[in-house]
């Protein structure tokens, strides 16, 4: 059984940074977004039409992020120079309030492509792969931004979720109940992304599973993209098992240094927290665009029902995955 201290370390280093980097984002895309807003420099950040807030125009974003970042810098200050529970506790859920808002709504589907093609995109920088020779630079900055939005977001929830620690009684908050929860989270969790990566890889392998044959023939080299997004999916979905499996706490024997030594918590938080968030975000991108009544616009939307409606799950997925690391959390440094 690991000690107090072992459990608590990683967990303590990340909420320790989480403050710095929300502000990191807040002080960075607000001036940016500021500047735009008088004039001095284009929006940095417009959003897609399948994202959440599509409608809105590059304007209208800047000063959704700025009036954003603007409330993430008070209530961290807030929180930081104020002694009372109270001011503590205002400061903290506004802060979680305001990141869930920044991480789901402002980030966008760009973000989970950041993630997804992030592999194809290294091979490709020597030369491997179907993106070799191919790569966009604007669109990885575009959707780099995205991901930063996440990352910016779920800083601000980690800050805020702190502040809240301190302001309960014990100064603690009570994971351990969310622990019951996670072989449940967990199986929603691997299925969701293994229904979508059975379509992906029976494209690559010449199934037209869910489309046409038609669209299969027009997918081109592209099904080898999509083969690489399913064996990330497939992938994630074997590491999510493990918030629930022994080598997810402790490491394999024959795992060269770290054999037998207990898992760091933020090993397995911070990954399975940014890839829900992504996921959330980017299945309420393909939600809006049903309400919005714009799914014609993906391809084969009206007789080719594989092609989004696996992504329509998505929500599911993230917030799955989300109370499964919650749940992983509260086994873990539940066990006083």
């Amino acid at each position: 059984m690991t000690t107090t201290t072992e459990r608590t370390q990683p967990r303590s280093s990340v909420r320790r940074a989480a403050p710095w980097v929300a502000g990191a984002w807040a002080l960075a895309f607000g001036a940016l977004s500021g500047l735009a807003l008088v004039g001095r420099t284009s929006d940095p950040w417009a959003p897609e039409a399948a994202s959440p807030l599509g409608g809105l125009s590059g304007t209208q974003m800047s000063w959704v992020v700025t009036v954003a970042a603007f409330l993430v810098l008070v209530a961290g200050v807030a929180g930081a120079v104020g002694r009372e529970r109270l001011a503590h506790r205002r400061a903290g859920w506004l802060l979680v309030g305001v990141g869930l808002v920044v991480a789901l709504v402002v980030s966008d589907v760009r973000a989970l492509s950041f993630l997804g093609y992030l592999p194809q995109t290294l091979l490709a920088l020597v030369g491997i792969g179907p993106a070799a020779g191919h790569l966009n630079w604007a669109i990885f900055l575009d959707s780099g931004t995205a991901l930063a939005h996440a990352v910016g977001g779920i800083a601000s929830v980690v800050a805020g979720i702190g502040l809240l620690e301190r302001a309960a009684p014990e100064g603690r908050i009570g994971w351990a109940r969310w622990a019951r929860w996670g072989r449940p989270a967990v199986t929603v969790a691997v299925v969701v992304p293994l229904l979508y990566a059975v379509t992906r890889i029976a494209w690559a392998v010449g199934v037209p599973f869910g489309i046409r044959q038609e669209m299969l023939d027009e997918l081109g080299s592209a099904r080898w993209a999509g083969l690489g997004l399913a064996l990330f999916a497939v992938v994630g979905a074997v590491l999510t098992w493990g918030l629930i499996a022994r080598w997810g706490e402790v490491f394999w024997a024959w795992v060269p240094r770290f054999g037998g030594r207990p898992v760091p918590v933020a090993m397995a938080l911070v990954p399975g927290i940014l890839v829900a968030a992504a996921v959330t975000s980017a299945g309420l991108s393909f939600w809006r665009m049903v309400f919005a009544g714009d799914l014609w616009a993906v391809p084969g939307a009206t007789s080719d029902w594989a092609a989004w409606a696996p992504e329509m799950l998505w929500p599911v997925w993230g917030v799955a995955l989300a109370v499964a690391c919650l749940a992983y959390l509260g086994r873990r440094v539940g066990r006083r």
